[in-house]
């Protein structure tokens, strides 16, 4: 017997009584031992005290017609224990423990499913299973079962690699996938809702770069990849992991069905309403999110219909077209998403794909990478030789893979001048750096060394070749190591690009370079190919406490902080920035000290502090974001102790704060809500300031604030997050908190006539009071 429960009772009881008041406890299941891995059988009670107790064994939910417990259960292999427990007075409670007996060691999480049998294994019913209408034809392939889309009840339990369980509640479950629901794995849907148990996985899965909880987890079975390498998906989307783009996180793990061992899934995140609001600055309910050919998955088609209008009807040579589209669409990351696919070689892209907006005057459409399993050479052992841009700018594709419809975008895009060339550039910068063979290679032996061990289970489950697992890897690895010659080939070919031309770029101490307003190359030496007929833009950027000396290009001397590398006489460079010390006067003193990335009401600003005794003039000087954007001040002068705000629109952010006085407007990007870097440099290419941020989701608005002016901003402790509107042309408020409300507390101490001059005191010299701006 459980004394521990009987006590409750009977405090509960008593405590009922002398309240002249039945008091009914909370039904409570006390299982002796948890669900986890043992090395051996062991024995089981579950006792509910004043309650009868029904269980199963086989996954199934328990109810009033299952068996009674009675007696000590003994468990001798990997079983689903799940329980139900009734009060007199009709009151239920359920739960279930997986215990794994002697099951193998691994370094996977472990997810267990129970669910009543005939759910999924119903011979007619099933959905697991091909059912009594399913004629076997090509055909009919929509008559099977598992094309269900039917939701059902079943019990999740999560167990971390340490063996630790990380979440246990009803879910629902759901078949996933396209043509994979063919293969004998099925991919499945995990699905949280109160009225099941959970809201959510309040864990996280993914680890810290991951989401911190799931709504939704899919347990792919690799797509059209199963039976081969089992994590082509999840290593194109690895690669680009640091990318502008919307991408799944990716895990393997073990999966039990009823206690049965149903192989390796890749978890991944499910696209939907949720992803784009774990991943992005949207609300969930705010979005247009299509699919393939203008199909709608939430919101409208309208704005897409419109952009594809403009696209046909405007010559995007001319850049002020241009312009006007990347006020529809987000050019940078369409670009990224086509560059990758481009290098993967996926041939299922055409027209397999996602593509959202937020429902805003200024939302943009952006693409969501997914289901790449038909890159690096799934069905053709030589596909890195093939000419994959042809491939994605044809005009006369087939219905499938590759219909005319899908390359359109692209295809307008390339009549631009500076796209073209910036295709050209970046392709080339991700094959020096994001697709280098070393370092797409390490990734490769990365992921089959985690699989290694665990992989000749999951195939022996599935009665899959060992050789063609092997097989796979190889063909992987091949690919990765070949793919780069062949594809600048293509570009010299077909896109007319010029000859491969070898470039060493490195930086000593100091600073940085910034190549093609893309690559951010810190102490360190990088060595690529750049094509002959595209200059090459590469900048130079110092640190804190220096400033830029100059360049050596093949051993001349270069003095402009921005250079243009012309390739055109085909010769190897050797280009080295020079850094040279530097301690600007304003260095340190003039601050980023506070940062609005978000406000509906007043757009997006950022507030500069002047702590230094003196003026500054920042007319020439810059704010940039290390990518393409930057912002030139024009003639403006911060007094002494005074504040000046950036805004991105004026007229919203003076209506916002009238009394925030003096702003200047003209931004020319916004703030990301969720990472930024920003960095200050003075007119003499000396660095002033950086302010870096990583943030969760916040969906009011807020600002972020110096807690002191004097302290290091680089220092994301040094920082406060405030919901809110933000203190424009004032003191941050913690600032206020720390230096005001003591005195005023002294003031109350001392007296009220003795307290006024103290205070006044306090804001003429303490309190870094605003003087006036002066522009000049």
């Amino acid at each position: 017997m459980n004394y521990r429960f009987v006590l409750v009772y009977l405090m509960l009881s008593l405590i009922g009584g002398l309240n002249g008041q039945s008091v009914s406890p909370a039904v409570v299941i006390d299982f002796s031992l948890s669900g986890g891995n043992y090395a051996g059988p062991i024995s089981l009670d579950i006792s509910s005290v004043g309650n009868k107790l029904y269980y199963t064994t086989d996954g199934s939910s328990p109810d009033k017609l299952s068996k009674e417990f009675d007696k000590t259960l003994r468990i001798d292999q990997t079983t689903v224990v799940c329980a139900l427990a009734v009060s007199p007075d009709g009151r239920e409670l359920a739960t279930c423990h997986t215990f794994f007996i002697d099951e193998p060691t691994t370094t996977f999480p472990i997810i267990s499913i129970g669910i009543t049998p005939e759910v999924l294994f119903d011979p007619d019913k099933g959905l697991y299973v091909k059912g009594g209408n399913y004629v076997d034809s090509l055909n009919n392939i929509s008559d099977a079962n598992y094309w269900s889309k039917k939701e059902v009840e079943m019990h999740c339990e999560i167990f971390e690699s340490d063996g630790s369980c990380v979440f246990r509640s009803k879910t629902g479950l759901r078949l996933f996938g396209g043509y994979s629901r063919m293969f004998p794995q099925k991919s499945l849907t995990i699905v949280t809702r109160s009225s099941y148990g959970e809201k959510r996985i309040d864990y996280p899965l993914f680890g810290k770069k991951g989401p911190k909880e799931l709504k939704f987890l899919v347990l792919r079975n690799s797509g059209s990849d199963f039976g081969k390498s089992h994590f082509r998906d999840g290593l194109m989307t690895g690669l680009v992991e640091e990318w502008d783009l919307e991408k799944q996180a990716y895990r393997p793990a073990h999966v039990y069905i009823n206690g049965k061992y149903w192989g390796i899934y890749n978890m991944r995140e499910k696209i939907n309403r949720y992803f784009l609001e774990a991943h992005t600055d949207i609300d969930k309910d705010s979005f247009d999110l299509l699919e393939h050919y203008m199909r709608v998955k939430n919101g409208s088609v309208r704005h897409y219909r419109n952009m594809l209008a403009f696209l046909r009807r405007y010559d995007l040579s001319n850049p002020i077209y241009m312009d006007s589209l990347a006020q529809l669409m987000d050019i940078d990351n369409f670009l990224d998403y086509q560059l990758a696919q481009i290098y993967f070689g996926n041939e299922d892209a055409g027209g397999n794909i996602k593509y959202w907006r937020p429902q805003r005057p200024d939302g943009v459409w952006r693409w969501i990478l997914y289901d790449t399993d038909y890159g690096f050479g799934l069905h053709d052992e030589d596909a890195q030789r093939n000419n994959y841009i042809e491939f994605f700018t044809k005009e006369d594709g087939p219905r499938w893979p590759n219909p005319p419809w899908s390359t359109f975008i692209l295809r307008k895009l390339l009549e631009n001048p500076e796209f073209f060339a910036n295709f050209i550039n970046r392709l080339a910068d991700y094959l020096n750096t994001s697709f280098h063979q070393d370092r797409v290679l390490a990734k490769i032996s990365e992921m089959e060394s985690a699989l290694l061990p665990e992989i000749d289970r999951h195939l022996k489950r599935w009665n899959l070749s060992r050789s063609t697992w092997v097989e796979h890897v190889q063909r992987i690895k091949r690919f990765a190591f070949e793919r780069p010659n062949y594809l600048r080939t293509h570009m010299s070919n077909f896109l007319g690009a010029g000859d491969p031309v070898s470039i060493q770029l490195s930086c000593g101490k100091g600073g940085s370079i910034l190549i093609n307003q893309h690559i951010h190359l810190r102490n360190q030496r990088i060595e690529g190919k750049y094509f002959s007929e595209v200059p090459v833009k590469i900048e130079a950027l110092p640190q804190l406490g220096y400033r830029f000396s100059h360049w050596l290009v093949n051993g001349e001397v270069v003095y402009s902080g921005k250079l243009l590398l012309k390739l055109k006489d085909k010769k190897e460079r050797l280009v080295e920035a020079i850094f040279e010390p530097h301690n600007h006067p304003f260095a340190d003193k003039l601050v980023i000290n506070e940062i609005c990335p978000y406000n509906k009401e007043s757009g997006d600003w950022l507030e500069l502090f002047n702590n230094a005794d003196e003026p500054v003039n920042l007319k020439g000087w810059m704010l940039t974001d290390l990518k393409k954007n930057q912002f030139i001040f024009p003639p403006v002068v911060i007094e002494p102790h005074a504040y000046l705000v950036v805004s991105e629109d004026s007229l919203n952010f003076n209506r916002a704060y009238p009394r925030a006085m003096p702003f200047i407007g003209g931004l020319s990007f916004g703030l990301h809500k969720r990472r930024e870097n920003l960095f200050l440099y003075s007119n003499d290419g000396a660095a002033i300031d950086s302010v870096s941020y990583e943030l969760p989701i916040v969906d009011t608005s807020f600002s972020l604030s110096l807690l002191l002016p004097e302290l290091n901003n680089s220092e994301q402790e040094n920082w406060t997050l405030d919901v809110g509107n933000g203190t424009p042309n004032r003191a941050n408020p913690q600032y206020y908190l720390s230096y005001v409300e003591p005195q005023q507390q002294q003031w109350m101490r001392i007296g009220a006539a003795s307290g006024l001059f103290l205070l006044s005191a306090i804001f003429i010299s303490g309190f870094r009071r605003r003087k006036k701006t002066t522009y000049r």
